[in-house]
């Protein structure tokens, strides 16, 4: 049972291979990630990416079982406050075999809770023909072997705790018919719809990407510190995918005529606040930061927004910074 004391910094390894079975990849797009891109291989979508690609969530997933079975599983492991950074860096389709490499790049012991400590790693996948499609970068938190040790206060951890954030449940009027990039104003919310935590998704998505006890068990939830079954932080992430793909459509079918949109590049600063409880309702919004043209793709733009969720009692759950190509006008 691997903990905290056992991740050195500099430390490097393997953590296994993930063969992307096509079934699989098609039904988590169905349910998270409903773009052409992903399920139609005769769209416009897929044909400018070469063909069908896998959704960007549905990599980071396979990435955390393959963390999970190589690890985590036979650990000490508390899970994660958050991600530093995650970069989808070439596209992943069905058929390729990921090797996953990781390096532990520094830890801290927690300065409140002595039995304790966060490890940062840096998780690579690396595709059949040496191109790395995936790096990640994050804490995990590991109980501590003997919290009676005196523990270095921190060795090369460069994540800061997150800020405090202040996050609006109010939409802006007219927001959910956006036009080209240039007409979309920094600080422009949206909302984009609500999803519920049911025993059955849950139970349904941590099987299959992150067995771990407290996302399957409701005993092992209600004895760690989430205080209940608690779903995975990549079900979080991915509900909000489905819902603003969704919001989209809805808007679509209305007949307003959105502007063509590109996958997304990655993201920054992923926190998961608080824990997703079983019943739990999320709503998903998002916060415009950015709206500017590119200048290197003609025709487009680059939208950054902070995106996060609130639950039902107004407490917001998660939040992280991410990009997306937006058509721009020619």
């Amino acid at each position: 049972m691997r903990a905290f004391e056992d991740f050195a910094p500099g430390t490097r390894e393997s953590y296994g291979v993930a063969v992307i079975e096509a079934g699989e990849m098609l039904a988590f797009a169905r349910e998270f990630d409903p773009q052409p891109m992903h399920l139609d291989a005769d769209s416009e979508q897929a044909r400018l990416m070469g063909g069908l690609i896998a959704s960007g969530w549905f990599t980071a997933a396979r990435n955390m079982r393959l963390m999970a079975d190589h690890f985590i599983l036979r650990s000490t492991g508390l899970g994660s406050p958050g991600v530093s950074s995650l970069k989808w860096l070439a596209p992943v389709r069905a058929g390729d075999r990921l090797s996953g490499t990781m390096e532990v790049l520094g830890r801290r012991a927690s300065a409140s809770k002595p039995d304790r400590g966060f490890v940062e790693f840096r998780f690579d996948l690396v595709n059949q023909d040496g191109v790395r499609v995936l790096e990640q970068i994050n804490l995990i938190m590991f109980g501590r072997r003997d919290p009676g040790t005196p523990e270095a206060a921190s060795e090369g951890s460069r994540i800061p705790p997150p800020p405090a954030e202040a996050f609006t449940a109010t939409p802006t009027p007219g927001a959910e018919r956006p036009g080209m990039i240039e007409d979309i104003a920094p600080g422009t919310v949206l909302r984009f719809g609500e999803y519920a935590f049911t025993r059955e998704a849950m139970l349904r998505f941590a099987t299959a990407y992150d067995p771990q006890p407290f996302h399957l068990d409701e005993a092992a939830g209600r004895a760690s510190h989430f205080g209940g079954l608690s779903a995975s932080g990549w079900h979080t992430a991915a509900a909000w995918m489905g819902t603003v793909i969704r919001f989209w459509q809805q808007a679509e079918a209305g007949g307003h005529r959105l502007p063509r949109r590109g996958p997304g590049f990655g993201f920054t600063d992923l926190v998961w606040r608080r824990p997703v409880l079983l019943g739990d309702t999320l709503t998903y919004y998002a916060r415009i930061l950015e709206a500017r043209r590119s200048a290197s793709k003609p025709g487009w733009g680059i939208l950054t927004q902070r995106n996060y969720a609130l639950n039902q009692r107004g407490e917001a759950v998660f939040a992280f910074t991410g990009s997306v190509l937006w058509e721009a006008r020619s």
